[in-house]
């Protein structure tokens, strides 16, 4: 139903009063500074979307130095909010000192606009209406910010110029260093124009209008992508770096390293093993035998065998489970340490069932590959609660170490898969239980938690398994509210993705390479960096496209793809005067004033090289050299 918004200039001043059909839903704000001449106009761009734009004239008598700001008042409390990336509802969930609330020390917290997947985006939700407001991405690093502040009984969206982070920034892990306050100078008779928009939206369903402001910031600022290399170049490097840089030979174990770190004068090999997550030994198993398929080379197919069956022969536990690391099977780690959680379990019963597959096809039997994953499916069937619940980890004997956390929904996929292969119906009774659990999280609560397993906090990686699984479902039952939820769980990925390009400055790492980010994702409220972990949906927002005839989940499937091949090393890629290895990528992109602003990770981890095959074996060679079609803008020029 189009509920129509117009709005009126007030009586008492040179503020505007917004209304969504019969309802008030707050006010601009007057700039108020009699050292300079504002004026504001309004244009409906498309129902739900308001183009606003301020124009500043600078009346004093001598040059100095000012802070601008625009002003929308929500006439309610909010009973949720969001600033996409960086908080949702003010990050209560979990353990981890990221900013909290609304205020620090009773001043409103103020992020800058590259720190928001949306250019300075602030959403709020209140009583049925909801309010988003987003600015303009500048075209170099001279930009905004943006604040939520609260104001007996409503919440004003602020964007602030020049930029700002106060009062503290947050730089790194739980650490917070000065505040940062840039300084714009007018000179006499000076006009600064800024320009905004309003995503105004009525709602029934609550934790959902946010769709609306990702909907036209994605319309407004998607543009032509292009991968850094070609999908037979990609894999080719994935396997010089998989082969080269991560395989590992440490007592009985055969595979691949968590990845690479430099210790001061190379980059040193972690003795680190783990079967999923960021180590992906599995996948890389996998990946191995699908080269030899691909190509008949002999040395893949002995290497992707001897990591699947080291792992299935000296890994598994008599309850089902498997050791996630393999370091506590070389004892190399203490005993009492040990925990087996559900990202990596889920993981690897996924992978282990495509293992088996793939295996036969390599003219190779090995049905221990399915007797292990249904072992962890049937694990999760004797420890989930009645109400679906499934967990995050275990000790080694079963006893839950930690039942919280939307993680476990990653356990609910394999199950599925597992119903598609035995047709026992207790896994899908189970999965539909635990999918229906981990989804009212996402619903109620406009999160989801505990999948970043270096972290405690909301997350995007938890989210992952919603969109699968529900996929998954879907395929199975016909059920369409299945795809529904799993709609639902990619808007809320969404608010992960960069929709906007950020111009860095040459002689920033960021900016030396190039790096774009575009189509990029952040890992969780507890750390602010892109990585390129949305390689891990690409494949499930290319169904969903599909699915619905949605084509925006297409686009960002794209878009994070050609983000995620930049920074892969050719072999002689230098940064920060270190020679990278063929085929290694940094797992972190600082986006913004994070540890080394601007800058780049020194972690070579597995995972991003692991995702990137799984994504070509997957979705296949051909299907990915269409990417090179490229984005087209459908935004127009008004809208800009």
């Amino acid at each position: 139903m189009t509920v129509e918004i117009n709005w009126k200039q007030r009586e008492n001043d040179n503020g505007y009063r917004f209304h969504l059909g019969d309802r008030t839903i707050g006010d601009v704000l007057p700039f108020v500074d009699e050292r300079f001449a504002v004026s504001d106009t309004f244009k409906l761009l498309r129902e739900g979307l308001v183009q606003w734009t301020r124009k500043f004239t600078y009346q004093g008598e001598s040059p100095a130095s000012y802070k601008l700001s625009m002003d929308f008042a929500a006439d309610y409390e909010p009973e949720y909010y969001m600033i996409p990336s960086v908080t949702y509802n003010g990050n209560g969930w979990g353990s981890g000192l990221e900013p909290k609330g609304l205020e620090r020390d009773g001043q409103p917290w103020v992020f800058a606009w590259h720190r928001t997947a949306v250019a300075g985006a602030t959403y709020s939700e209140g009583g049925g209406v909801a309010v988003a407001l987003f600015g303009e991405p500048p075209r170099d690093m001279q930009g905004f910010s943006c604040s939520l502040v609260p104001a007996g009984g409503r919440v004003i969206h602020r964007l602030i110029w020049p930029e700002a982070e106060t009062p503290a920034t947050y730089d790194d892990r739980d650490r917070y260093g000065e505040a940062y306050e840039a300084e714009r100078n007018f000179v006499p008779g000076e006009t600064f124009t800024a320009r905004a928009y309003l995503a105004l939206h009525a709602y029934t369903e609550q934790r959902t209008a946010w769709r609306t402001m990702l909907e036209e910031a994605w319309r407004m600022q998607k543009r032509p992508v292009r991968a850094w290399y070609d999908p037979e170049r990609i894999w080719a490097l994935g396997m010089a770096y998989a082969k080269n840089s991560l395989w590992a030979e440490d007592g009985d174990f055969r595979g691949f390293s968590l990845g690479r770190k430099w210790d001061g004068e190379k980059w040193r090999q972690a003795r680190n093993y783990a079967i999923g997550w960021c180590g992906q030994n599995a996948s890389l198993g996998n990946s191995m035998l699908a080269d030899y398929l691909n190509s008949g080379n002999e040395d893949s197919l002995r290497r992707g065998l001897a990591v699947l069956d080291g792992w299935t022969a000296g890994g598994r536990l008599p309850n089902g489970m498997i050791h996630c690391e393999y370091d506590y099977v070389l004892q190399f780690k203490p005993a009492e340490r040990e925990v087996q959680d559900a990202c990596n379990l889920g993981t690897a019963a996924l992978n282990l069932f495509e293992a088996e597959q793939l295996a036969r096809r390599c003219g190779v039997e090995r049905p221990i590959y399915r007797e292990t994953a249904l072992g962890i499916c049937d694990f999760v069937l004797s420890v989930q609660s009645t109400e679906g619940r499934i967990g995050k980890s275990w000790k080694n004997d079963g006893t839950p170490r930690d039942p919280e956390g939307t993680v476990g929904c990653f356990l609910v996929t394999p199950l599925v898969k597992a119903y598609e292969l035995t047709g026992n119906e207790a896994y899908l009774h189970g999965a539909e239980l635990g999918y229906r659990y981990y989804m009212r999280e996402l619903q109620g609560n406009g999160y989801t938690t505990a999948g970043a397993l270096d972290t405690y906090c909301v997350d995007k990686e938890s989210a992952i398994p919603l969109l699968k699984a529900g996929l998954a479902l879907f395929r199975v039952t016909g059920k369409r509210t299945f795809l529904e939820c799993a709609e639902h769980a990619s808007w809320y990925l969404a608010t992960w993705q960069w929709h906007h390009t950020v111009a860095y400055d040459a002689g920033t790492a960021l900016g030396d390479i190039g790096y774009d980010t575009f189509g990029g994702t952040a890992v969780s409220t507890q750390h602010h960096h892109i990585d390129p972990f949305a390689l891990a949906f690409i494949e499930d927002w290319l169904e969903l496209a599909a699915l619905t005839g949605d084509m925006m989940w297409r686009e960002r499937a794209i878009a994070a793809w050609a983000n995620a091949t930049i920074g892969i090393s050719d072999g002689s890629l230098i940064i920060n005067g270190k020679l990278r290895p063929e085929g290694s990528q940094s797992e972190g992109f600082f986006h913004t004033r994070w540890a080394n602003p601007f800058g780049l990770s020194e972690w070579l981890v597995a995972w991003p090289t692991a995702f990137r095959l799984e994504v070509l074996r997957r979705v296949g060679m051909e299907a990915v050299v269409e990417f090179e079609l490229n984005l087209t803008s459908s935004g127009d020029d008004e809208s800009r």
